[in-house]
């Protein structure tokens, strides 16, 4: 049973911590991760594999056989980031559980996330990824999304686990397609109804608003899951620890986030931190960036 610090209940600021991490967690799903619930230190390594891009052969004079390519990643988890809120004794005798949850919980998880996303996103640039297609978001339609298809198959990328990660602008202009608002495409009301537009042209659509421009007029792109890799585990925690942890893992992606709850009797305040620790790299040259100029 988790400790009750202070009349703070981790266990129960654990359990809102996981439904909004599930919330934020979809763009992390379209590329290679690595994580887990285990313990390191900052600066430990971890490796990981991604597999090369491969091509059928002629087998009317036999299965003569293709060496099969994969390549080791070692990604650094030197990247520790954390949210840590200070609540005075009577913010706590006020507000309580409720007060944390308002004011902790969505703001911890966001900010963490998208410091891991900033990274991440950082890596996506003409140097490492060179492909490029470059289209404003007033003339963004499907028939630019069945381009970038096809030019991910010339790239051998597999069809399976492809993604379009786009700021909010290009996706307006996606969900305003009469291709994409003609529900009887698609069978569903998704895109009306919703604002929430289904797989095109073999992607998975995810909107993200944080795409930073990299001094390239960046605005999206497009990918595979070889294309980006993160990893992260939960950090160690110090000798005599004297609050209390939880850990908040992600069923799908298995992203974990790690919750620290102590009290200090000098301030007369309870401390409560989310933190994450994690590493970022790139993989294979299986991106295609969407570019306004």
């Amino acid at each position: 049973m988790a400790n009750t610090l202070g009349g703070v209940n981790l266990a129960q600021i654990a359990q809102q911590t996981l439904e909004t991490l599930s919330a934020e967690m979809p763009v992390v799903s379209a590329f290679t991760t690595d994580f887990s619930s285990d313990v390191a230190d900052v600066g430990e390594s971890v490796s990981t594999r991604v597999a090369s891009a491969v091509s059928a052969g002629d087998a009317t004079s036999g299965y003569s056989a293709t060496d099969v390519t994969s390549t080791a990643k070692t990604i650094t988890l030197n990247k520790h980031k954390h949210f840590t809120a200070k609540f005075t004794d009577l913010e706590i005798a006020k507000g309580g559980l409720d007060l944390l949850e308002r004011t902790f919980v969505r703001p911890a998880v966001h900010s963490v996330v998208n410091a891991m996303m900033d990274d991440l996103l950082a890596l996506v640039v003409n140097a490492t990824y060179s492909n490029k297609s470059t289209v404003t978001a007033a003339n963004f339609g499907a028939d630019d999304v069945a381009g970038l298809a096809g030019d991910l198959t010339t790239l051998n990328v597999p069809r399976s686990g492809r993604a379009m990660v786009i700021k909010p602008a290009y996706y307006a202009a996606l969900a305003k397609d009469n291709a994409i608002q003609a529900s009887y495409a698609f069978g569903n009301p998704g895109a009306i109804q919703d604002n929430n537009i289904p797989r095109v042209h073999g992607f998975d659509v995810l909107e993200y608003s944080d795409i930073p421009a990299n001094s390239e007029n960046l605005e999206g792109f497009v990918c595979g899951k070889e294309a980006l890799i993160i990893a992260g585990r939960q950090p160690a925690l110090p000798e005599n620890w004297a609050g209390s942890t939880e850990s908040v893992q992600d069923p799908n992606t298995g992203i974990t986030l790690q919750l620290r709850n102590w009290y200090e009797a000098k301030d007369g305040a309870q401390y409560v931190t989310c933190t994450l620790m994690y590493g970022v790299a790139t993989g294979t040259d299986s991106l295609k960036r969407i570019v306004s100029a």
